[in-house]
């Protein structure tokens, strides 16, 4: 019998590889929609208010949107452990994602101990990320009442703390993450404090912004990293 008249074995598919492409599926076509609704908000506003965008300001902008393009690929890469199919594909069509879902992933991961990698991790880190977006929604909903009645005292009295917030999330999930990860973490952690000092002390403060650092940091990581598995330190 000739090669060519074998007949090919189809692939079997596990359980968990059907739930991956239905994920895949359904993630897809929520994003795409998200997408398109997002990008209708601009339209239709242009169409109700009879007007044209500046589209020489909006070429100004194309730099800085490249830049977010940049840092949403290199997200989606680094939180694809940690999130799981179905809970990357939730976090980034319902956002907050490095400042609400991963944090909440990694609590929910935490709390119930799961392994790494596992299917557990998989069911565990998707419901908690549905709960959060459930949660979010519903406070910004209840929020908004009294933001409505009382926006001008609210915004007075929330004012001094607001800058304190997101460094208080990045803290917490920080120190998280080092705790779990001591000898990965660690490394990145210093090299990027030690590059916004000495930034800031020759007067380079302003360019290394968060976006910049993300980028910094995902370099060093992946460096310190690979030598540290390759010298069997990890």
């Amino acid at each position: 019998m000739k090669k060519s008249d074998k007949v090919k074995e189809t692939p079997v598919l596990t359980e968990r590889d059907i739930y991956n492409n239905q994920m895949h599926n359904y993630g897809r076509l929520f994003t795409w929609i998200s997408l398109g609704l997002i990008c209708l908000v601009p339209v239709l506003y242009c169409v109700a208010a009879g007007t044209l965008p500046d589209w020489e300001a909006l070429g100004k902008c194309v730099p800085f949107l490249l830049g977010y393009v940049a840092i949403g690929l290199i997200e989606a890469v680094s939180y694809a452990p940690l999130l799981g199919t179905g809970g990357q594909y939730m976090s980034f069509i319902t956002g907050n994602v490095s400042n609400l879902k991963l944090p909440c992933a990694l609590n929910a991961q935490n709390i119930t101990g799961v392994e790494k990698g596992s299917e557990e991790q998989e069911i565990v880190t998707t419901i908690s990320i549905a709960v959060s977006s459930i949660v979010t929604t519903l406070v910004i909903i209840i929020g908004l009442i009294p933001l409505l009645i009382f926006q001008e005292q609210i915004v007075e009295v929330l004012k001094p703390v607001s800058p304190y917030v997101i460094p208080a999330i990045f803290g917490g999930l920080t120190l998280v993450l080092i705790a779990q990860y001591f000898k990965i973490a660690i490394i990145p952690f210093v090299a990027c404090i030690l590059i916004c000092v000495v930034g800031n002390l020759i007067g380079y403060g302003d360019a290394l912004s968060q976006s910049t650092m993300v980028i910094v940091g995902m370099a060093v990581s992946g460096i310190s990293t690979t030598v540290l598995y390759k010298l069997k330190k990890i």
